[in-house]
């Protein structure tokens, strides 16, 4: 008999207290940047839950560890279908826009709530944490508290072409209105 736990209702609970805690803390501060803040911590709850699902305790016997090290895989897995109503193609089609989009707003967060300037800094930090999310998995696979999961390195590059574009999206939305405040 094993216990899954949840990561995102374990990290609710700490996430609503956190958010009591500051706003009744910091009542006079800007609301806007703390309803940004919040939303980004409420961002980060269900990234861990996309990315870990759920926690297996005891850990569990895994039969194979995932390690996919070929750039672009997934073209070559598209490629190799023979219809394009295959369910197969259609899943893969779907996972690979799921991490692309899936750090896309972290991208968004770094021009907008942390300020990043340079989109060369912002690559950085969104490949930085692709990598640890890959590498969480990996471990947390190897281990046996999460299932069949691993490390992909279509994962870190969709995931960080994702928050480029986030963060370059964000950065011309802020200097289109900044334009239009001059007009």
């Amino acid at each position: 008999m094993f216990l899954t736990i949840n990561v995102f209702l374990i990290g609710l609970p700490f996430l609503s207290g956190y958010i009591i805690y500051d706003f009744l803390k910091y009542r006079s501060k800007n609301d806007l940047y703390k309803l940004i803040k919040y939303s980004f911590l409420f961002y980060i709850t269900v990234v861990l839950h996309l990315t870990l699902g759920y926690i297996m305790i005891p850990p569990q016997e895994q039969e194979m560890l995932r390690i996919q090290l070929i750039p672009f895989y997934f073209v070559q897995e598209w490629l190799t279908f023979q219809t394009i109503y295959s369910w197969h193609l259609l899943n893969t089609v779907r996972l690979t826009f799921f991490n692309l989009i899936m750090l896309f707003p972290l991208g968004v967060y770094l021009a907008i709530l942390f300020r990043i300037q340079r989109l060369k800094k912002a690559v950085i930090l969104v490949f930085l944490s692709s990598l640890f999310i890959e590498t969480l998995q990996l471990i947390l696979s190897y281990i046996g508290f999460i299932w069949m999961r691993g490390f992909n390195v279509d994962d870190l590059i969709m995931n960080t072409f994702g928050g480029a574009i986030g963060f370059w999206m964000a950065g011309l939305i802020k200097r289109l209105m900044r334009n239009a405040k001059k007009n």
